[in-house]
């Protein structure tokens, strides 16, 4: 075919005077050629012609269709393929004398005509104030011990203003969502009309086309009178804009990795609200409507509907049988241990977001825990109960739970190891526990080291003697000029009246102390 500069070429030389025979031999254009174009009388553009002649596939296009209609509602990756129509062909005809390529053409042409594998095209949302969108996002944080860990955080979006909220969190269950909601409905002073979720969010369950809303969310939805929605499977463009604002908040707040304390849910309501309205939303403009997002969100803040009276409590509360062990199991993988009186008991649970209580099935308090998440298994053990396990059944320390928290490399658990005497492995875990109840874990343990490597007994006295040491200066950096071995004025030292160890008259000044 001729392109259009060609044609009008060939018509120039014709009304120059040329013949059909000079312009054919100027060309290189066949003669017929020449003369379909000179006597053409209507060159407008045409609409393309799509019919398409017979070929050996037309014995099977009904088929194909069929396929391909019976398939149109299955699971967007079990929907069929040209290669897998191709093989079901000819497994039904033997005599089958097709390539994949004219298979291929077909599928992909009534595919584009019946609009299948090709989605539904976008509709433009329009959101009105009052009206929020939720979702999770994922970032490393810098824990209080220095160590880099990854949180879930929950963003809460305003789209009308496009103003969005953040909370900190270890997972993204049901009592996160609810948790995360009530500090964000409190700290602006409202709750919105409605709020869009995924479906992911831990508050529902989607079974075919229909979502089954988690019982907890469903009090909580009706405590504060709000409508919830969900998004469509795969359809990320109805939740754009808090999918937008989760990525927004990642690198303008969470970039680089920011320091959080130990205590998040303290952090989440005194600081991070803070930080997302006099930080990351003080000069931010609409992307559409060029006004500041703060000024926007005043419209939100007048369609909020008021707080309830009373606060919901973001828990879920449910029976549950122990093991023998005496431990409970959360989400088949984390284990949490209570006394052992409790063992194949069937007690109550209650868990919030960051914790974990067990009570009898009458009421009574039992155990309580920080509650863990994350994929791989754990199992959590109160710190007494670890160490009333070691003092009932001394010869267990070396495959203890204690023993493995506290790591094998430590100056204690490696002492420890060396005492073949289970008794003795008693006795020092009795002061221990005493001195831990004065003083807590962290510095009854330092003061074991302390102990261990300056080669002294782990005697109740010592350990009182180093804890109240600790609690004013590190004994590692004392400085003594002299060079005069002090060790035996260590008993003398004063200690607080409700402190005061038993301590044998005879050896105050002995180097055993």
């Amino acid at each position: 075919m001729l392109t259009m500069s060609h044609i009008a070429k060939i018509r120039d030389f014709y009304l120059e005077g040329k013949s059909i025979t000079e312009i054919s031999r100027e060309t290189s254009n066949d003669y017929k050629t020449i003369k379909k174009y000179i006597e053409k009388e209507d060159f407008s553009e045409e609409i393309p012609d799509c019919s398409t002649r017979s070929n050996k596939l037309d014995p099977y296009k009904e088929e194909i269709v069929a396929l391909i209609d019976n398939n149109k509602d299955s699971w967007h990756k079990q929907k069929l393929t040209a290669v897998r129509i191709l093989n079901i062909l000819k497994k039904n005809h033997e005599e089958l004398d097709i390539s994949y390529n004219t298979v291929q053409r077909f599928v992909k042409k009534y595919k584009v005509k019946v609009g299948a594998g090709v989605g539904n095209g976008y509709s433009r949302l329009y959101w009105h104030p009052g009206e929020a969108q939720a979702d999770f996002g994922e970032a490393d944080f810098i824990t209080s011990e220095g160590e880099l860990k990854r949180y879930k955080y929950f963003v809460l979006s305003f789209p009308y203003s496009n103003k969005a909220f953040t909370q900190i969190y270890s997972g993204e269950n049901c009592e996160c969502v609810c948790q995360a909601l009530i500090n964000t409905f409190e700290n602006i002073g409202g709750i919105p009309k409605k709020i869009l979720f995924d479906n992911a969010t831990g508050i529902g369950r989607r079974i075919s086309k229909v979502l089954q809303e988690n019982i907890m969310f469903q009090s909580f939805r009706m405590h504060y009178r709000f409508i919830a929605k969900f998004a469509n499977p795969f359809s990320g463009n109805e939740k754009g804009n808090v999918e937008t604002n989760v990525g927004f908040i990642r690198r303008n707040l969470f970039t680089p990795e920011i320091q959080i304390p130990k205590d998040i849910e303290k952090f989440n309501k005194e600081q991070l609200f803070d930080l997302c309205n006099n930080e990351l939303m003080v000069s931010r403009m609409h992307y559409i409507k060029k006004i500041p997002v703060n000024e926007l969100f005043k419209d939100d803040k007048v369609a909020l509907s008021d707080l309830p009276g009373k606060a919901f409590a973001a828990r879920r509360v449910f029976p549950l049988k122990t093991n023998g062990y005496g431990e409970i199991i959360l989400g088949t993988k984390h284990l949490y241990t209570i006394d052992s009186k409790y063992r194949n008991t069937v007690v109550t649970v209650v868990t919030t977001a960051w914790k974990v209580e067990v009570y009898t099935l009458e009421g009574s308090f039992v155990e309580g825990f920080d509650r863990i998440y994350g994929d791989e298994r754990t199992e959590t053990m109160n710190l007494k109960k670890s160490i009333n396990s070691v003092l009932r059944k001394p010869n267990s320390w070396s495959n203890s739970k204690l023993r493995e928290d506290i790591g094998e490399n430590d100056p204690f658990v490696q002492y420890l190891d060396t005492i073949n005497d289970s008794r003795k492995v008693s006795n020092i875990f009795k002061e221990i526990k005493q001195t831990i109840e004065a003083y807590g874990f962290d510095e009854t343990l330092r003061a074991s080291q302390a102990l261990i490597e300056n080669k002294r007994e782990l005697t109740g006295a010592n350990l009182v003697m180093y804890c109240q040491r600790l609690e004013y200066s590190s004994p590692y950096h004392s400085k003594n000029p002299t060079g005069v071995n002090l060790n035996k004025f260590e008993g003398l030292m004063s200690f607080p009246s409700n402190k005061l160890p038993v301590i044998n008259d005879s050896n105050i000044l002995g180097e055993t102390i």
